[in-house]
């Protein structure tokens, strides 16, 4: 497939379940990238999970990353202060090249990576697109040119972003056909519930949890009442209890 008929069905599926994908598949023939991650931030709020190309220690990002972690990532705390989209380094985060050294070893350690790129779409002052894209081994000239390639496609990309989350919510549908970390992660959710016995409303709310909504979001985007999200939360912590 040629690099515009890849830009070709990217464009197409904006709007699409296969976005993501699509997108992915277009930063992997540009970049080499081993790792991809995409999260939907909002203030004082979790990350949202949206789409993951990850291989190696997943535990990490669900476990312990869109937990608690992010409070911590550089990445993150620089996209919550910035005002407009942003593409960013390590080096350009840390003043010394000690503190950036010593931050890089955890992460490397934490995550089975050693290099990454964040690029962050402002969508609304309080609403915004992060995408991570991280190598596992060290080389310096494929970083330098994919920064500058990144660098090219930044536009682009903002384009493309924009036209698919400017004016949606950041739900991933459960039916999706890629199997992403999210998918992964409800297939262990439902196999320890016992699928049949949740109902399909008690699905879909460990779905939306699973992805990093709150109770209240809950509420809003299915048109139901705070308590009832949370008596649906009770009966299925109860029934992963009784299936055990």
């Amino acid at each position: 497939m040629t690099e515009w008929q890849t830009v070709a069905e990217l464009v197409s599926s904006i709007r699409t379940m296969d976005f993501s994908q699509r997108l992915a598949a277009f930063l992997k023939t540009e970049l080499h990238s081993d790792h991809m991650l995409l999260l939907g931030c909002r203030a004082d709020k979790h990350p949202i999970y949206l789409y993951d190309c990850i291989d190696t220690k997943r535990e990490f990002l669900f476990h312990h990353y869109l937990m608690d972690s992010y409070l911590h990532d550089p990445f993150y705390l620089h996209a919550q202060q910035a005002t407009e989209d942003g593409l960013w380094r390590l080096q350009d985060l840390f003043d010394s090249a000690k503190a950036r050294k010593s931050y890089q070893q955890l992460f490397t350690e934490k995550t089975g990576l050693y290099d990454e790129f964040c690029l962050s779409f402002k969508l609304e002052p309080s609403r915004w697109i992060l995408l991570f894209i991280g190598y596992r081994e060290p080389n310096q000239s494929r970083y330098q040119a994919s920064y500058k390639k990144l660098l090219q496609l930044q536009g682009l990309l903002s384009a493309f972003i924009r036209q698919h989350w400017g004016q949606d919510s950041f739900v991933v549908s459960s039916a999706s056909p890629e199997k992403t970390g999210l998918q992964h992660q409800l297939s262990q959710a439902f196999s320890c519930l016992g699928q049949q016995l949740l109902t399909d409303k008690e699905q879909q709310i460990v779905c939306l949890l699973l992805q990093g909504f709150d109770s209240v979001d809950i509420a809003q985007l299915l048109h139901i009442s705070a308590g009832t999200v949370k008596n649906h939360r009770k009966k299925s912590t109860l029934n992963c209890k009784l299936a055990h």
